[in-house]
């Protein structure tokens, strides 16, 4: 299923930073990696777990987020990415979602990291790119704050069909598993990093039901303030740190 547009109905505001990251995606992808063509350039930003676990380039674990292995799967990220970060970014604020973009992919990162430990040999030497383990990220924040929206998406790549976001997430999630399982025996020669995408949705999936939970809490305060004619202006979908 290919998601092509949702219900933006309760989003408040412009998705600046959601914008942005996708124009840092496609600015990597052409000028810094010349469409994935340039080798050097794309493993001088890849995460290389050997690395990682020696102390050495941490800084990939950023880059890396930014960094993409063809056309294919830059245009997959950045559609969901189009998709599901607005309303997110626009719930939860600028700075918080920058947070969940780069937190949720570091965490999914190393998660695949620890598998590639597990496994040693070549699979420490593999390179890791790729948005897709901030962009679960963004997935999992979705599921938690707009559980009923509805999401337009194109069955067998050209049947719109507008489905919930719990069926749309919640089948991409089960598929995240199901290929990180059947992927284990195999984790040295390569291929889609599932357990980096489970990291990342795993990490903001807990994350984004405290932050719910402080939303709720708040608009709880401000209903009982209004009720003793104490209320000013009140905007739900940010949360006072």
């Amino acid at each position: 299923m290919i998601p092509i547009g949702d219900d933006n109905s309760g989003r408040r505001g412009k998705a600046v930073v959601n914008w942005i990251f996708i124009g840092l995606n496609v600015f990597v992808f052409v000028f810094i990696q010349k469409f994935a063509l340039d080798d050097y350039a794309t493993l001088a930003l890849a995460a290389i777990p050997e690395e990682i676990l020696s102390g050495h380039r941490l800084f990939t674990l950023i880059t890396s987020q930014f960094t993409h292995a063809g056309f294919a799967h830059i245009l997959g990220n950045m559609i969901f990415l189009a998709v599901f970060g607005d309303n997110v970014e626009c719930r939860i604020g600028k700075f918080r979602y920058i947070l969940l973009y780069l937190l949720s992919g570091t965490f999914g990162m190393l998660l695949q990291i620890l598998l590639a430990l597990m496994a040693g040999g070549a699979a420490l030497q593999m390179p890791l790119v790729g948005a897709s383990a901030a962009i679960s990220g963004v997935l999992a924040s979705y599921l938690v704050l707009f559980p009923g929206n509805k999401v337009v998406v194109l069955l067998f790549y050209f049947i719109p069909t507008a489905l919930s976001a719990w069926v749309v997430i919640g089948f991409w999630f089960v598929l995240q598993v199901l290929g990180g399982l059947s992927g284990l025996a195999s984790i040295q020669s390569g291929g889609t990093a599932y357990f980096a995408h489970i990291g990342g949705f795993v990490s903001a999936y807990l994350w984004s039901r405290g932050y719910k939970k402080k939303e709720l809490e708040r608009i709880l305060a401000w209903r009982k303030r209004r009720l003793a004619g104490d209320s000013d202006g009140f905007h739900w979908w940010i949360v006072d740190d």
